[in-house]
């Protein structure tokens, strides 16, 4: 059976969108992990393929970190990925040169079924949530990535502040920045409903993002939320 499910686009930096090493190719990285627990998945076989002309073809595992990352020409892909029998086909990825591409994998473990996603559906930047283990019935977590709203590049040295629960100048506020993958991450925060936002500088202007609000975070819960920042028209 086939299954739609989301990618998490899922943990400080200058300020500047992150670049691989060689100018002349992009990154295409990110995360393994299991559905429910968010835990990192190792050793999942993960298979890169160019969409059209190009014949660029990748192999690798991710790394006991549940870590991947492909140095590739531009161009669009494809990544394949399998682990305990469940295959993951993500399509319509794009790398550019000198920036990255951030894609997690999430495995439904225990429930095999085939996955197929396009990365440019915009259900790709839903919220979704798991539960970690050990994570206290009275704690939370909210992470996520940021990225670039046209051309989904991760954007690294994002200003993203977390407001709640409450109301007011008494809500209690939360700050930190993305990293050079995009990923930023709010631990231990006190179970309510919240407003996310990002802001991004360049050159002594700025963006900030729409602000998703209303998002509701349980106890021993952690919530993904992503972030897009228009950094292509600054």
């Amino acid at each position: 059976m086939r299954v739609k499910l989301v990618v998490a686009v899922v943990a400080l930096a200058a300020c500047h969108v992150a670049a691989p090493r060689s100018p002349a190719t992009g990154t295409l990285a990110g995360l393994a992990r299991d559905r429910d627990s968010g835990e990192p998945i190792a050793l999942a076989e993960l298979h890169v393929r160019a969409v059209g002309e190009l014949a660029t073809s990748r192999t690798a595992t991710t790394t006991d970190r549940g870590g991947y990352a492909f140095d590739l020409p531009p161009g669009t892909y494809s990544l394949a990925a399998m682990f305990a029998g469940q295959p993951i086909h993500i399509e319509n990825i794009a790398v550019r040169a000198g920036e990255i591409s951030i894609v997690d994998v999430v495995f439904t473990l225990g429930r095999p079924d085939a996955v197929v996603l396009d990365w440019n559906d915009p259900k790709s930047g839903a919220i979704d949530r798991y539960r970690p283990r050990g994570l206290a019935p009275t704690a939370a977590r909210i992470e996520g990535t940021i990225s670039d709203v046209s051309t989904r590049v991760a954007v690294g040295g994002a200003v993203v502040t977390a407001i709640g629960p409450g109301a007011g100048p008494d809500a209690p506020t939360q700050q930190t920045v993305s990293d050079d993958r995009g990923r930023y991450r709010f631990d231990a925060v006190t179970p309510g409903t919240y407003i996310v936002s990002a802001y991004y500088g360049i050159g002594g202007r700025g963006q900030i993002e729409m602000r998703r609000s209303e998002i509701r975070v349980g106890g021993a819960e952690a919530v993904v939320v992503p972030l897009l920042v228009e950094v292509a028209k600054q």
